[in-house]
């Protein structure tokens, strides 16, 4: 990791057009970034052009970013906005369900598998990435970033409920591929 006074003098290069500073800056952050997009992607063409838009909305908006602050966390905070604007523009459509709808054994938690042990990052990466849309949106929001299920109803303009039924939903399938990866 380089220290925050040489990624402020790549930021400072940036904000005047520095396209050797914004090549620095992309190769730097590329994983870290494209790992925020792959799981909130369905696949890797979808990865990419959230990655894409991503970084050009970190390049357009360098004046926004006070030098005081961590500038990966204010970026991977522009990166995932991106994210969710993909998701917003390309799944307009949101599945309501009503949450006291579902029967207890629908909630209920499930146990950690063993067979996470076994699995690669990539491995579970594309079983997030088969998820519903608007479920891995939400599952990603809810496990990855933490936001509460009232946070994830105010940006995507759904109910707690809705929110809490996705990362259920999310959690079930999850655990049947897992399953059904244990059993292969």
């Amino acid at each position: 990791m380089r220290d925050q006074s040489e990624l402020l003098e790549w930021v400072s290069a940036c904000r005047v057009g520095n396209a050797r500073a914004q090549r620095k800056l992309f190769k730097h952050f590329y994983s870290c970034v494209m790992a925020i997009c792959m799981r909130y992607a369905g696949n890797s063409d979808e990865a990419d052009d959230m990655l894409n838009d991503g970084f050009l909305k970190v390049f357009s908006n360098l004046d926004k970013y006070e030098d005081s602050g961590s500038f990966e966390a204010w970026m991977k905070r522009v990166v995932r906005n991106a994210a969710l604007d993909y998701r917003r523009k390309y799944d307009n459509r949101v599945d309501i369900v009503d949450i006291d709808e579902l029967s207890d054994s629908q909630m209920t938690d499930y146990h950690i598998n063993d067979a996470i042990s076994k699995m690669s990052s990539q491995e579970m990466v594309n079983m997030i990435q088969q998820l519903p849309p608007v479920t891995r949106t939400v599952f990603n929001l809810f496990v990855f970033e933490g936001f509460s299920h009232g946070e994830i109803a105010q940006q995507l303009n759904i109910t707690e409920n809705t929110s809490a039924w996705h990362v259920n939903n999310a959690r079930k399938r999850l655990k049947s591929a897992i399953n059904q990866y244990d059993n292969e």
